[in-house]
């Protein structure tokens, strides 16, 4: 039986959590059982390696005060609600007890099939549903991984697709080169829905032509589209000269963005050049609602200052191309500190993430590292993480509770040094759930 919200939880949260299989029979079973919702309102689908939350946060803080939008993130920072949203609040507890009752039975089916669903398949369902339940007039889908068997494919009749990055990820279940990953994501295109390709030096674009080229649609790449300049930047917000944009009368104009890290420029081009998309169909972007909603735009998680004296900052950077934004980002903001401080680095990771790499490019931007065990079936051990260290000649400490590891970076701290917690966002959770967001 499933009549509370810890049944409810329970029973999802139970599905296998990392068991992917190719195919979206699965998907496509549980939706049709709850009456096909994913064929009620039109949908956004946002791919890639790096940047689709930021993305979807830009697309959200625009175009929420004309639209009643749903939005569909993975993983979420906080809790399962997190990843279900419309109009920017999390799906009522009594939506996910109805919801998951009604999912139950296609689950037990598949699983009686021997084709059991994932909790990620599962949960795409039951944001399809929730999202046609409450009328959203557009949805926002982050994939969860690659884009052609994604489950997050079949939600909603695609206006959109929008790719931000292609590099090295998931390589046990993508492909072991760019060209391999760049064919499953590129797999997101849609017929007669554009795709638009944001800045990224590995995306091949051929292979993003030729998916457009086999499914009917257009390939837009961002920065041809798109052309910013970084004005300047504080620990508040950042402001960008539009020297070119799709978006009528947006060129010329100076935007301010929510949003840290200078590195945004590179999603603010993606999301510019998406929304100018948007509005060739029949959706009003006025430039005043552009510019506020960029002005007002948050997104925990991703290079965000929780607290200062000493700066603490946490960023879900978890491969090695998202490391090396961040290292550069390090560097940059450092710069509106005293020349004396010092970084410490608080750094934990999945086994399945390159941590060699990423530990050797953070550290030619910090002093030290506290490195620390995830909670987490699938993270990687302190033992080998110390290891990694180890080799690498690194200066560092070993805490075994991320809590423990991040008060002790901060005791070890001066008041104008500065504080990174990276290497995955479960380990940027552990910052928000001790309380450290000030």
């Amino acid at each position: 039986m499933i009549d509370s919200l810890d049944e409810a939880l329970t029973y999802i949260k139970g599905l296998p959590k990392v068991d992917v299989k190719p195919g979206l029979s699965r998907v496509k079973r549980m939706l049709d059982s709850l009456g096909s919702p994913h064929r009620e309102y039109r949908s956004v689908h946002i791919g890639g390696s790096n940047g689709k939350g930021s993305v979807l946060a830009l697309l959200q803080g625009v175009l929420s005060p004309s639209l009643r939008l749903g939005e569909y993130v993975s993983p979420p920072l906080i809790g399962f609600a997190g990843r279900i949203k419309v109009d920017g609040k999390e799906i009522p507890d009594d939506s996910i007890v109805r919801g998951i009752k009604k999912l139950r039975k296609p689950i037990e089916e598949l699983i009686e099939e021997g084709n059991g669903p994932t909790l990620f398949e599962a949960a795409t369902a039951l944001a399809s549903w929730h999202f046609a339940e409450s009328g959203v007039d557009l949805a926002l889908m982050e994939t969860g991984l690659g884009g052609r068997y994604d489950a997050t494919r079949p939600v909603g009749n695609s206006v959109l697709s929008v790719v931000t990055s292609v590099d090295l990820e998931h390589t046990d279940i993508l492909g072991d080169t760019i060209e391999e990953i760049a064919t499953e994501i590129a797999g997101i295109a849609t017929g007669n829905a554009p795709l638009v390709l944001g800045p990224s030096k590995n995306a091949p674009l051929e292979i993003f032509a030729g998916e457009c080229e086999r499914t009917g649609c257009e390939v837009v790449p961002g920065d041809e589209v798109t052309d910013l300049k970084l004005r300047d930047f504080n620990w508040e917000r950042s402001r960008f000269e539009v020297r070119k944009s799709n978006i009528a009368g947006l060129t010329g104009e100076t935007v301010e963005l929510g949003l840290l890290g200078t590195y945004q420029e590179r999603n603010l081009t993606t999301a510019l050049t998406a929304l100018g998309e948007l509005s060739t169909r029949g959706y009003s972007l006025p430039i005043s609602q552009v510019k506020h909603g960029l002005r007002g735009v948050s997104w925990e998680g991703r290079f965000q200052l929780l607290q200062q004296e000493p700066f603490l900052i946490v960023d879900g950077a978890h491969n090695p191309a998202a490391a090396a934004y961040l290292a550069e980002e390090i560097k940059r903001y450092g710069l509106l500190l005293p020349e004396d401080h010092r970084t410490t680095v608080v750094f934990s990771a999945l086994k399945d993430k390159p941590v060699p790499e990423m530990l050797e490019t953070l550290s030619r931007v910090t002093e030290r590292f506290v490195i620390t065990e995830l909670d987490n079936p699938r993270a990687e051990s302190l033992k080998d993480l110390g290891e990694a260290a180890e080799t690498l000649s690194l200066n560092y400490k070993l805490e075994p509770s991320p809590k423990k590891a991040i008060e002790l970076a901060i005791e070890e701290s001066e008041r104008s040094d500065l504080i990174c917690i990276t290497g995955s966002l479960y380990l940027v959770r552990e910052a928000f759930v001790h309380g450290f967001s000030g």
